[in-house]
């Protein structure tokens, strides 16, 4: 899973977010105000419209604190029964038939299973829940309006914020049940499609024995199941784990009966989790073994990971804080992503061999190194015991204790290194860290679902807004169209700081002059222009340009960001300041497009629709 940027704390993100809504919707009602003006000053003249815009917005407040919940709630049951007549409810069996037909087209030999099935199931839910209720919110009010229906509403003493409101009600609840229903029959496709139990006998392991003839441990290959096999490694005791296959492993042990001996698989561990890890820090060191800001560039035009060099001093170091005794009572569980980079192919299924140590922060006394081969998209997992083996410089060895010799201040650092030379490994900060906890899967997957739940409200309540002064197939296309942009809104964010900062490593090939530039002359984006006086103008010209993207993208909600599928798919717990922070942003958004429904119905005239 990619985590480009640290998730801060609800506490530290409440009020900076909370001062930019404030100023944002300061600054909109500052520039309605002055749009609504100027309309009018050209039909009535500027006194005329400013008595008309003031008294307007008076009269649209008090028409939004005189609201009554009673009349809301009757609303939104209207609109609840206006979708059951829609027959909206046909989208179920639309949903069933995805399902059962989804073993078709996911490969279950895949490298994940687990993460191909939860994304299939989260998109699909997330696709249809928010398409049904766009459609609902876009083209039922002006049906209404076209229809005059709407009249025998507003005759009656019912405001125009209670017809807005009522309707997103209506509409979120129809999307909530739909939710509800897809998400439970999601959460048994995913646990059915992922469960299988493996084979083992003994006829399928060889015995290891010491000189002795006893048995010193049992090694085989499991029986195939679901398109793969597992090798086994079981100790003199009967117990054991199999390797890691399709980013799963089984424990096995052995069950004796009847005076015979027979191998009990367990279910699969490691695909359906919810880890909540511990994220450290991350250095380099270059080829030479000196300290350096980032790692080696192999032209990749992403460069989310830094390599380091194979068969040499060069080394990613990792300093992770708040180690304490308590919480690793057993050793530090460490796991890990790394990404390989070949200059020649070699045995392409044997992997890279690599080596890490754990080494105290202040002292610089480090332990031996822990040998492993790394495969791309496969997360390794060591235990570093309490008792540990360091050798001294004069090559003698010396037994250390975890806690007591490397883990200073409650820190400890970890050195990653490239054995084999003319290989590179790829890493990012984000790619190793230390298991500090387990969450429950269900409890993730409901948490995913909330963030689906999330970006349904914000459709429903786009279209109702836009259906308040929009036809309805135009009020479609609007939050269409809206959605999109605010699907750019983190990369215009990234585009905008790499520009005034410099930093062309966060987003490269520059802002929309120089992109146009690159494509007329075929240059790279990865290869960085000199500092001439026109290279110096674009740059200038693209910053004034990316300005205004950038404010205007800012007041766009994000659907991408409040999805939280990619924690749920990679098996990481959902953090609960990234749902909060989430859930104020949504609450924002709503109450922003409540209030604009609301003055817009106020002021468009239904009588003469």
């Amino acid at each position: 899973m990619v985590l480009e940027q640290e998730i801060p704390a609800f506490s530290a993100w409440i009020g900076p977010a909370l001062a930019w809504y404030l100023f944002a919707a300061a600054v909109l009602a500052v520039v309605v105000g002055a749009i609504a003006w100027l309309v009018q000053s050209v039909l009535h003249g500027p006194l005329v419209a400013g008595d008309k815009v003031y008294r307007g917005a008076l009269a649209g407040l008090g028409d939004l604190a005189g609201m009554s919940p009673r009349r809301i709630f009757a609303l939104a049951r209207l609109a609840v029964q206006e979708s059951l007549r829609r027959n909206v409810l046909v989208v179920l069996p639309l949903f069933a038939l995805l399902v059962l037909f989804a073993g078709w087209f996911l490969d279950p030999t895949s490298t994940n299973p687990g993460k191909l099935y939860i994304g299939f199931i989260i998109a699909a839910t997330n696709l249809l829940v928010c398409l049904v209720t766009l459609v609902l919110s876009a083209f039922s009010l002006p049906a209404d309006i076209k229809a005059k229906a709407i009249q025998t509403v507003t005759t009656k003493p019912v405001r125009t914020g209670e017809i807005v409101l009522g309707r997103m009600l209506g509409f979120a609840t129809v999307g909530t049940v739909l939710l509800a229903i897809m998400g439970a029959v999601g959460w048994a496709f995913v646990v059915r499609s992922v469960a299988h139990r493996h084979t083992l006998s003994a006829e399928d392991l060889i015995e290891i024995t010491a000189e002795d003839g006893s048995v010193v441990s049992r090694e085989g290959r499991t029986s195939l199941d679901r398109g793969h096999r597992h090798r086994v490694a079981i100790d003199a005791d009967g117990a054991g784990f199999t390797e890691r296959e399709q980013g799963h492993r089984h424990r096995v042990r052995a069950v004796e009966s009847g005076g015979k001996t027979t191998w009990e698989i367990g279910p699969p561990e490691g695909i359906l989790e919810a880890r909540r890890p511990l994220r450290g820090t991350l250095r380099f060191l270059d080829r030479e073994g000196r300290p350096s800001t980032k790692g080696i560039s192999v032209g990749a035009e992403w460069s989310y990971r830094q390599y380091i060099e194979g068969g040499s001093l060069a080394a990613a170091i990792w300093t992770f804080s708040g180690i304490t005794e308590r919480k690793f009572s057993e050793g530090l569980p460490l796991e890990m992503l790394v990404r390989v980079f070949r200059t020649y192919k070699g045995e392409i299924e044997k992997g890279i061999a690599g080596s890490v140590r754990v080494r105290n922060p202040v002292t610089g006394l480090q332990s031996d190194p822990f040998y492993f081969t790394a495969k791309e998209f496969t997360i390794d997992s060591l235990l570093v015991p309490r008792k540990l083996v360091a050798t001294s410089a004069d090559g003698g060895t010396r037994q250390v204790d975890l806690f007591s010799d490397i883990v200073a201040d409650g820190r400890v650092e970890v050195v990653l290194q490239c054995l084999e030379p003319a290989q590179y490994y790829g890493v990012a900060q984000a790619d190793f860290y230390l298991r500090a906890g387990e969450g429950s899967f269900g409890g993730n997957y409901l948490k995913s679902c909330l963030g689906i739940w999330f970006s349904m409200l914000l459709t429903t309540a786009l279209g109702v807004m836009f259906s308040t002064f929009l036809a309805g197939p135009v009020a479609l296309l609007a939050t269409l169209a809206v959605v999109m942009v605010g699907q750019f809104r983190e990369f215009i964010a990234r585009l905008f700081e790499s520009q005034v900062t410099g930093d062309f490593s966060i987003v490269p090939g520059g802002g929309p002059i120089e992109s146009l530039v690159r494509i007329a002359t075929q240059e790279s984006i990865t290869v960085e222009w000199e500092t001439t006086p026109a290279a110096q103008f674009i740059k200038t010209i693209d910053t004034f340009l990316l300005a205004p993207m950038r404010l205007g993208a800012a007041l766009f909600p994000s659907l991408g960001s409040l999805g939280t599928s990619d924690f749920l798919a990679g098996g990481f717990d959902i953090p609960l300041d990234l749902l909060a922070a989430n859930g104020m942003e949504t609450l924002g958004y709503l109450i922003a497009f409540f209030i604009a429904g609301a003055m817009c119905l106020r002021a468009r005239e239904v009588a003469s629709s």
